[in-house]
């Protein structure tokens, strides 16, 4: 077996594991939802899917970092919370949900900007400077954020709260991670002087 085919196969695989863990998070919210009536991780599993296809369907680009710790990042920071799973004893599901998709909204709206542009690991794929990131240089990382919060307010076990932390912490190496390669370019270095927060105004 070839190289290429090698990586044929690590593709498909990675892809394969992708699709399984979301069937298993959207399975696990549907029947929460069936048992007890109470929606849960309606936005966050939204989210998931989405992330998931433009996961499937990526550009691909040869300016990708090469650094080990992004691509350990990668897809913790991005696929962590799919190992979460409903619980009873949260916040009431109302503004749980809201908060949820208030954060899928402002995720949604940062990978439309990004469209075939968004990849996993840190790659200078072209700056993005409308919509949401005329305020944020990261802004899709912040919806995640809110819609995870919102999701472990609902479901607050421990092992959630575990994978929201975990999931943050790789999160922020990934903002670190893509700070570092984009920092050589010149159209990065004049939008990062412009907008001055990563994730969350006045605060990172």
């Amino acid at each position: 077996m070839g190289s290429s085919d090698r990586i044929g196969l690590q593709a498909l695989a990675s892809r394969a594991l992708l699709v399984t863990l979301f069937a298993l998070f959207a399975w696990a919210n549907f029947r929460h939802w069936r048992d007890t009536g109470k929606p849960s991780g309606l936005g966050t599993t939204a989210l998931e899917a989405w992330v998931a296809v433009l996961f499937l369907t990526r550009r691909p680009t040869e300016r990708v970092s090469r650094n080990t710790v992004a691509w350990i990042a990668a897809p913790i920071g991005s696929f962590a919370m799919l190992f979460a799973r409903p619980s009873s004893g949260g916040l009431p599901a109302l503004p749980c949900e809201l908060l949820q998709l208030a954060g899928v909204a402002l995720a949604l709206a940062s990978l439309a900007t990004l469209g075939r542009s968004f990849g996993l690991v840190a790659a200078n794929r072209g700056v993005k400077t409308r919509g949401p990131y005329r305020f944020v240089r990261h802004p899709a990382y912040s919806g995640y954020l809110v819609a995870y919060c919102g999701y472990v307010l609902a479901n607050p076990t421990l092992p959630n709260v575990a994978l929201l932390v975990v999931g943050t912490g790789f999160q922020l190496l990934r903002v670190h991670e893509e700070e570092q390669l984009l920092a050589g370019d010149p159209l990065y270095q004049q939008y990062s002087g412009a907008v001055r927060y990563r994730m969350v105004p006045r605060l990172y």
